[in-house]
């Protein structure tokens, strides 16, 4: 009871925040135009929307290996899972932490453990709606918010299980902060703004620093509110960001920002390269030069070009870092179509989400998150045999892990046995397996399947010299399968000359 107190008197907050009127003085914000037929509309609407989309086939795409790693985490025990993030993914554990309280009533099958990020989507519509008022009255908040509801970008992120739904929720919340601490600066809005700061850098650094270093844009104009407010609301995102220092293993795939990514930043940022681009078109014809629109512009294009530049000289850019932008991007999207008429503004929804449907049936294939996990099953399972063995790749430069995750999770039993594991993933502050030395586990069996993220032309590529060898030695590739971020090879035992 206690707890479901202090969740109802949260909820009570964030609706306050949300809801509170703006002031109405127009040097401050837009003058407000109200929208004809039922107020609730305006805020039950949108919500509705994301939620019938974003869970419109939640487990039809498989877990990929950024979720597998959740997954993975979530099932440890509290020590062993304080243990890994002193080796790895330390950015990541106050969210690991938080999932795993909810999988211990909701459980860790796909549907929950992504509900958290559809639950977040949700809760950011009805901000958007919040800024959408404020930018430009009833009918772009409506709109904005369902805008936001049916880009695929937002219902890809609420099918993963990552924190990235959770920030964008945050940011949108810090933003809207933002705002009535500029419109009215006082101590409790400070103090709000910092605390939504706080939590953002406690779910994600670097996404956090990027959304604080685009406020600064805004934020000179009440510096002394802002200021520290800002200061102290970072201090969670750079502790955690100093401490990750250490552990840069986990993105040593990333490369420099080159023309390819600029070319690709439509698609990368909002999954439709298309709708994309139109967003990105009409944010920029919604700029304008009041304070709700110089607070919306510097949390939707600094971010970005923060990042690109530093994606420039250092291997840093991922467009996942900068989702942050997607809420006050939606928002200058709808102010810049409603320039020309509300109708004009309903068509652009009604015209991103039919540009953007094919993107939302990709996202929800087996392969949608970019790995077909769940395929192992229909490749393994109706020809495995008594005696067979599965190895992995045990030197893979980015995904190491996600092989044997794959393995665990979509392969039932009876299944071909992991003989070289002497100790399990994750295990005593390891990230990978602990595999028995020199490949001596390994025995004599009949068939071996190798099981790999990727599908090279050598299916031993990237193994332990000693385990390469005997199996190169003394087995032979029988068949082949690869599909995206999967490749599974069946081999078979030479028969011996006499």
């Amino acid at each position: 009871m206690p707890t479901l107190a202090v969740h109802s008197r949260a909820q009570e907050i964030v609706i306050s925040v949300v809801t509170a009127p703006s002031p109405q003085s127009p040097a401050r914000t837009a003058p407000r135009r109200p929208l004809r037929g039922p107020y609730p509309l305006i805020w039950v609407a949108p919500p509705l929307v994301m939620a019938a989309v974003g869970g419109w086939r939640m487990r039809g795409a498989s877990l990929w290996a950024d979720e597998l790693a959740t997954w993975g985490a979530i099932r440890l025990d509290w020590d062993q899972l304080w243990r890994l993030a002193g080796s790895v993914d330390a950015v990541l554990t106050p969210y690991y932490a938080a999932l795993k309280v909810f999988a211990a009533v909701a459980g860790t099958g796909t549907w929950a453990i992504r509900s958290p990020s559809l639950i977040a989507a949700v809760a950011t519509t009805v901000v958007v709606v919040a800024l959408g008022r404020r930018a430009g009255g009833d009918a772009v908040g409506l709109l904005a918010g369902l805008l936001f509801a049916v880009l695929p970008v937002s219902s890809r992120y609420a099918q993963e299980a990552r924190p990235y739904a959770i920030v964008v929720f945050l940011a949108a919340l810090a933003l809207l902060a933002l705002v009535r601490l500029l419109d009215r600066p006082s101590p409790g809005r400070a103090v709000a703004y910092g605390l939504v700061v706080a939590v953002t850098g406690v779910f994600h650094p670097l996404s956090a620093l990027l959304m604080v270093a685009g406020h600064a844009l805004a934020g000179r104009s009440a510096i002394r509110a802002w200021l520290p407010a800002a200061a102290l609301g970072s201090l969670p995102a750079l502790a955690l960001g100093l401490y990750a220092t250490r552990q840069t293993a986990q993105i040593s795939w990333i490369g420099l920002v080159g023309t390819p990514t600029v070319r690709l930043l439509p698609a990368q940022l909002f999954v439709s390269a298309v709708v994309g681009g139109m967003v990105l078109a009409l944010a920029f014809a919604g700029l304008r030069r009041d304070r709700m629109g110089w607070s919306l512009a510097a949390a939707g294009l600094a971010p970005p070009a923060l990042l690109l530049a530093a994606g420039a000289v250092t291997e840093i850019w991922v467009a996942r870092y900068v989702l942050i932008a997607i809420p006050a991007l939606t928002v200058l999207a709808v102010c810049g179509a409603a320039r020309a008429g509300r109708p004009q503004a309903a068509a652009m929804v009604a015209v991103a989400a039919f540009l953007g449907y094919p993107a939302q049936l990709d996202v929800r294939e087996s392969a949608g998150h970019g790995q077909d996990s769940a395929r192992i099953a229909q490749i393994i399972a109706p020809r495995h045999r008594p005696g067979d063995v599965a190895v992995f790749t045990d030197g893979h430069p980015s995904l190491g892990w996600a092989a044997r995750d794959v393995y665990e999770r979509y392969l039932p039993r009876p299944r071909p046995a992991d003989v070289l594991a002497v100790a399990g993933q994750r295990v005593d502050g390891r990230f990978l397996a602990r595999e028995c030395p020199e490949a001596a586990c390994l025995g004599a069996p009949p068939r071996i399947w190798v099981i790999r993220v990727d599908s090279p032309a050598d299916p031993l590529q990237n193994m332990s010299a000693p385990k390469r060898d005997r199996i190169a030695r003394d087995y032979r590739v029988v068949e082949r399968w690869s599909h995206p971020l999967l490749g599974v090879t069946l081999m078979e035992r030479e028969p011996r000359t006499p």
